[in-house]
């Protein structure tokens, strides 16, 4: 029972999901990133939602059917290096993307930087060991959180509090599915906080 609650926990909160999570989240905090035109809005929705998850959930199971991948979860630490790099292509695809929005500020743009700029340092990480991907989006997620708190504005506490909680569930749940050990988990994790974190700073001030 356990391993099948971890594993409805990482299919709910995968890392896919969280650059889309987050940027719902940022168009609904209050604080001046959410201050977008409706329609301005929505565009920026389906463009992070296609870019960042459709398109790379498409491209794995892809892989994964042409048997380029043996398993559609990248078990494998030799297997990830390609889905890994493609999904940074992706990424940074929905960055330029963004860029051509006039409405956007730095902050939204920064943001998508955030995601493609963690999966390289992870990827950098993966010739050693097999860094948490899982752990890097919620980290990501966290991290964007406590910036526009702290920075922004925004009076998404409760949020981020929650987000922390879940982190710890998410941890929890790799490590009960045998697919991470504690360090694995623990770089993933630092992945996304710190490269997020500090990547927002580093635009803010």
């Amino acid at each position: 029972m356990e391993k099948i609650l971890a594993r409805a926990g990482s299919y709910l909160f995968h890392p896919l999901i969280m650059t889309s999570l987050g940027m719902l989240l940022i168009l609904n905090s209050g604080s001046s990133l959410s201050v977008l035109q409706k329609e301005v809005k929505q565009i920026t929705m389906i463009v992070t939602i296609l870019f960042t998850f459709v398109f790379p959930a498409g491209m794995i199971i892809l892989l994964y059917i042409t048997k380029v991948i043996k398993n559609i979860e990248l078990y494998e630490r030799k297997e990830r290096t390609l889905p890994i790099s493609l999904t940074i292509v992706l990424y940074m695809l929905t960055f330029f993307v963004m860029r051509s929005i006039p409405q956007l500020t730095g902050g939204h743009i920064v943001y998508l930087f955030c995601p493609p700029a963690a999966l390289f340092i992870a990827l950098i990480f993966n010739n050693f060991m097999k860094p948490s991907i899982h752990m890097l989006g919620i980290g990501f997620l966290n991290g964007a959180l406590l910036i526009l708190i702290l920075f922004y504005g925004a009076s998404i506490q409760f949020i981020f509090i929650l987000s922390l909680l879940v982190a710890g569930v998410l941890g929890t749940s790799r490590l009960l599915l045998e697919i991470h050990n504690p360090k694995e988990i623990a770089v993933g994790y630092l992945c996304g906080f710190l490269v997020t974190t500090a990547v927002m700073l580093l635009y803010v001030r």
